[in-house]
């Protein structure tokens, strides 16, 4: 979804989460990338409902302030959008133009929209064409107001957005599109962006995305659990959390371990989604006479960085699982000195500002 065009100007990639933004700001270094500037900021509370900005003077306060103090330049942004009102979905419709498809895309693309066509923006690309006189076609919808409050909030910030992108299109970018080493550009993958209050779950088969799908449970899920039982605040049962391992979970040894007892059925239920998710999308190639199974799972987002949670996750699914963050892309390295680990926080911030350079390139 291009807004505008890009200018030969310097932006960052604008990662708006629920509880949390993420900014990147990179540099086109040979064949690769350098994340030039990171930083990452709380959102105030009540400032984002479903997805959209409730509060834009809040935001772009908060956007302004990180900015300033990750000594940032850039006046132009890249953002993205997710969650369960922004589809993704290949759907195979009768071959027709490139033109007459953008007019008739409101039409095509409203069944399968959450909301009304007519209150989403909506983008389309044609990627194969049949024998039988049909075609495949990739739909990206978002609704006009989870985007324009968040265009909204970046004007206030003093920041001009070029281009909205779909989440999980920048994390496919930044982890596994731009590391041309990678076996899984060749492979079918199902990207699981752990965030705070939110998984989503994306198929994506060669370099294609296949379906998306956003499930309700994510790391603060994990936490509010831990500070139930134990009464703990929030700052306090995250330190826990960090503290926790997973590993011992895919034994059969009775746990002697109170907080892994108390998180384990929530991971699990975060895990029977996942799969419920994956038996989905086996059940539409089965149909179409085309088995294509998911062989890797690429775990990322906050929430991936839960110690022992891709060992756990194989364990319950049967495929490997791989988390990563943005720094495992050997083409991505960091100019910066704060520790940032795998980089799975900013794995959607990089993919954005990796929008903007290709764009601009």
């Amino acid at each position: 979804m291009s807004l505008s065009f890009l200018k030969k100007k310097s932006y960052i990639g604008l990662d708006i989460g629920h509880s949390t933004i993420n900014i990147v700001q990179i540099d086109k270094a040979g064949s690769g990338w350098k994340i030039t500037k990171s930083v990452s900021a709380p959102i105030p509370d009540e400032t984002i409902k479903e997805g959209v900005v409730v509060d834009a003077d809040a935001l772009g306060l908060t956007i302004k302030a990180a900015v300033r103090e990750g000594k940032i330049s850039a006046t132009y942004a890249v953002i993205g959008v997710a969650g369960p009102n922004v589809v993704v979905r290949q759907v195979r419709i009768p071959k027709m133009t490139e033109q007459v498809l953008r007019k008739s895309m409101k039409f095509e693309a409203g069944r399968y929209v959450p909301t009304s066509a007519e209150d989403s923006y909506i983008e389309a690309e044609i990627l194969d064409e049949t024998e039988d006189g049909q075609m495949d076609v990739l739909f990206a919808t978002a609704p006009k107001e989870m985007v324009d409050t968040r265009i909204e909030a970046c004007k206030r910030a003093g920041l001009d957005v070029d281009c909205v992108d779909v989440e999980a299109f920048a994390m496919f970018r930044s982890l596994i599109e731009t590391d041309d080493s990678s076996i899984l550009r060749d492979m079918t993958v199902a990207l699981v962006d752990i965030g705070s209050v939110t998984t989503s779950v994306s198929v994506v088969s060669r370099g294609r995305f296949a379906m998306t799908r956003t499930i309700p449970q994510a790391g603060q899920t994990w936490t509010d659990a831990l500070k139930g039982y134990f009464k703990l605040e929030q700052e306090d049962a995250e330190a826990g959390k960090a503290q926790l391992d997973l590993t011992p979970l895919t034994t059969d040894a009775i746990l002697d371990n109170q907080p892994l007892r108390v998180l384990q059925p929530h991971v699990d239920d975060l895990i029977r989604e996942i799969r419920r998710s994956l038996n989905y999308y086996q059940s539409q190639q089965n149909e179409s006479g085309n088995p294509n199974p998911v062989t890797h799972l690429v775990v990322s987002g906050g929430g991936a960085k839960l110690n022992g949670l891709g060992t756990y996750l194989s364990h319950k699914l049967g495929v490997e699982v791989i988390c990563s963050g943005a720094l495992d892309n050997p083409n991505v390295t960091y100019a910066g000195g704060e520790d940032l680990g795998q980089g799975q926080d900013i794995a959607v911030a990089t993919g954005l500002a990796m929008r903007a350079q290709v764009k601009a390139a």
